[in-house]
Order: C-alpha cells, then sequence, then structure tokens
C-alpha cells in the first residue's frame, strides 16, 4: 500500500459542510438495525448489479472467491450503520479508496457502487421504516452517503495526484544521468577536434541540445514540486525581491546595456506569499523578459501600482521584444511549448502556477505601442495599504 498519512481533518471538515452532525446520526438511532439486518441481502444485491453490467461481468465471472465481495460490501454496509461514521470508519473509507487506486479500479463505477447503495438504502426506507420517520431517515442517509462519495474522491485524486507525480519525478531522474554523460563525453570529444573543424561545430550543437534537456529536467522538477506542498506565505518586500532575483540573473548577462527602471508603490511593497514561490516566479519571467528584449531597444521597466481588486497590488514586467500572437498565448500556458529555439516550455506555465496557488493571478499581453507586457496580482499583506 502507498504510505499516505489520511487528512482527517479535512475530511472531518467535510462532514461538517454536508451537516452529518451528531444530531442528524442520533436521529438514526432507533433505526440502525433495520439496515444492519440486510447486510447480507445488500451484498448480494451490488453483486447481482455489478454482474448485469456487460463491462465488469468478466471481472467478476474470473474472481478468485465469489462470494468474497459479496461479504465485503456487507460488512462494509454493516459498518456505514453501526460505527456511526468513526474515525476507524472514516480511515476504513479512505483506504479502500487507496486500494482502489492501487487495483487501477475505474473510479465511475466506485461512484456507481454508492449510488447503488444509495438505491438500496431507499429501498430499506421505505419497506422498514414506519412513514412519519421516513423523511428524517432518508436525509441522514442520504447525507452519510454523500460524505462517503466525498471520502473515495478525495483519496483518489490524492492518491493518483501522487502517483502521477511520482512517475513524473522518475522520469526526470532516470533521464538526468545520462544527460550528464553524455554531456561530459561530448565536451570530451570535442576538445580533441581543432574549433574550426565541422566536428567542433557538430558537437557544439550537441552540446547546445544537451543544455536544454538539462534546463527542462530542472523545470519538470520546479513545476511537479508546486504540487508536493503547500504555499507556506509570509509577507515579503517586493521590491527586495525583484531587485534579489535581477542580481541573481547578472551573472550570465551584460546587465550594463540593458536600460531597467523601477516604479514600484512603496505604499504597496509588502505581500503576501511563499518566498520560495515567488523567488521561482519572478526568475522565470525575468530571464524569459530579458531574453526577449529587442536588440536595438534594450529595455525592461517593473511597475507597481494598487489592484482594482481590493487587499491587492498589480506588478507590470514590460520589455521592447515581440508579444505572442492571440493564437500563441494559450499554446504557451501549456508545458513544453515555447517560443524559442532553446526554450524549455515551463517558464511561463510555473508562473502561471506560482500566481493561482499564491492567490493572485497571471497573465501576458501585446503593450500598447510595442513590445510585451506581464501582468501580476499579489495578495498584500496584512495590515498593507488596501486597494
Amino acid at each position: 500500500m502507498i504510505e499516505q498519512p489520511i487528512p482527517l481533518d479535512r475530511l472531518r471538515y467535510f462532514q461538517q459542510k454536508l451537516g452529518v452532525t451528531r444530531e442528524e446520526l442520533a436521529a438514526m438511532e432507533n433505526h440502525r438495525e433495520a439496515f444492519i439486518a440486510r447486510q447480507e441481502e445488500f451484498g448480494q444485491f451490488f453483486w447481482d448489479s455489478f454482474w448485469a453490467i456487460e463491462r465488469t461481468r468478466p471481472i467478476l465471472a474470473h474472481t478468485q472467491f465469489p462470494n468474497l465481495l459479496q461479504k465485503i460490501k456487507g460488512l462494509w454496509f454493516e459498518g456505514l450503520f453501526k460505527e456511526k461514521l468513526s474515525e476507524e470508519f472514516i480511515q476504513y473509507l479512505w483506504s479502500s479508496g487507496v486500494k482502489h487506486v492501487e487495483a487501477n479500479l475505474d473510479q465511475r463505477y466506485i461512484n456507481l457502487g454508492y449510488a447503488l447503495a444509495r438505491q438500496f438504502c431507499q429501498k430499506v426506507v421505505s419497506e422498514d421504516i414506519e412513514p412519519s420517520q421516513r423523511g428524517t431517515v432518508s436525509r441522514a442517509v442520504d447525507k452519510m452517503l454523500d460524505f462517503c462519495v466525498l471520502v473515495a474522491t478525495d483519496s483518489y485524486i490524492t492518491m493518483t495526484s501522487r502517483c502521477d507525480r511520482q512517475v513524473i519525478q522518475g522520469i526526470a531522474h532516470q533521464v538526468r544521468n545520462p544527460i550528464t554523460v553524455i554531456g561530459g563525453n561530448i565536451r570530451r570529444l570535442q576538445r580533441e577536434v581543432e574549433k574550426e573543424s565541422p566536428a567542433y561545430q557538430a558537437y557544439e550543437t550537441v552540446l547546445e541540445e544537451n543544455m536544454r534537456l538539462e534546463r527542462m529536467v530542472k523545470d519538470v522538477g520546479a513545476y511537479t514540486s508546486l504540487f508536493q506542498t503547500e504555499p507556506r506565505p509570509k509577507p515579503l518586500s517586493l521590491s527586495k525581491l525583484l531587485h534579489q532575483v535581477l542580481d541573481s540573473l547578472s551573472g550570465g548577462r551584460d546587465m550594463r546595456k540593458i536600460k531597467i527602471s523601477f516604479e514600484l508603490s512603496a505604499e504597496h511593497d509588502l505581500v503576501f506569499g511563499d518566498e520560495q514561490d515567488l523567488e521561482i516566479m519572478f526568475r522565470h519571467l525575468l530571464e524569459n523578459c530579458l531574453e526577449a528584449l529587442d536588440p536595438v531597444d534594450l529595455r525592461l521597466d517593473l511597475t507597481s501600482r494598487a489592484s482594482a481588486v481590493p487587499g491587492a497590488v498589480e506588478v507590470e514586467i514590460f520589455n521592447t521584444g515581440n508579444p505572442p500572437s492571440a493564437e500563441e498565448l494559450a499554446e504557451l500556458m501549456a508545458p513544453f511549448h515555447s517560443s524559442k529555439p532553446k526554450g524549455t516550455g515551463f517558464g511561463l506555465p510555473i508562473a502561471d502556477m506560482v500566481a493561482r496557488r499564491n492567490l493572485g493571478a497571471f497573465s501576458l499581453a501585446a503593450a500598447p505601442g510595442g513590445g510585451a507586457l506581464c501582468r501580476l496580482r499579489l495578495p498584500l499583506a496584512e495590515g498593507a495599504p488596501q486597494a
């Protein structure tokens, strides 16, 4: 089984929002036995319902223990009404969802199973509950089953997302090692030929592509890492962060030739966000902007002002390069798509993801009069002037 902590706090929050309260569960107290007594009937009903489906019948026909499913579902049905949604039963529900992912079960059939359970429960209500209590019991049962569906869905999304991340990270790790070996060998071969040789230029091309792959593996890692942890926001100085990122980018280029202007609002300097997230976002955006500058007009403008959205600041980064067309904009937000020959296609998707997960927004557009304009909206730190 995949090790993953059960998010009890989140599941209890779901239970609260659905209104599955102690009072609601107490209303079932005098009627639990009516459901528990029919657990074997439910197990058979569940089996018969899936046996009638053409796509699931072959799976059931090859089950090693034909009566096991009926028994398991009967025990689940009993637990639903006997355990009163105890912590142990919620853990059992969530762990069942994990096993469904490990067994690669189609989630649509899991949801169908809960729909069948709802049908059976309503049958019990109509047949075994006195008319004056049917409405109360029916509402309580519906809420309990709604909660079970939410737990199963939470487990499914959590585990499938984790599996996807593990696959991507595994691929990135396995690709990184061969890339390093290839790069080292190409450099060794290149040193053995004259610079004027066609072979030298061929090696140079291979090295450039190898370095692009190295950057892509690094960006894939940065992109997937955004899904692994929750942001840890704190008050941050926007101007300080922008200067730090620009300083870190100056090592590989001559910044003296570039005219950089700052018009940052001192009143709206304190933003609220995850420091590592925002550093990654601005590094990708500023690096893209610097690479896109018009070679004749090397100009980069950074501006901030109060946003039209209350409690937020708007940041604009202007560069003199050619803006993307309307058709290109949507594609540039997708991973692996780049307008640059040596780009990895992850800069803008990472910026967009970071902005959204830090309660902000990101957009890219053509600037009036030419050039490209990156717009960011970020929340102000608590106590900062409101827009």
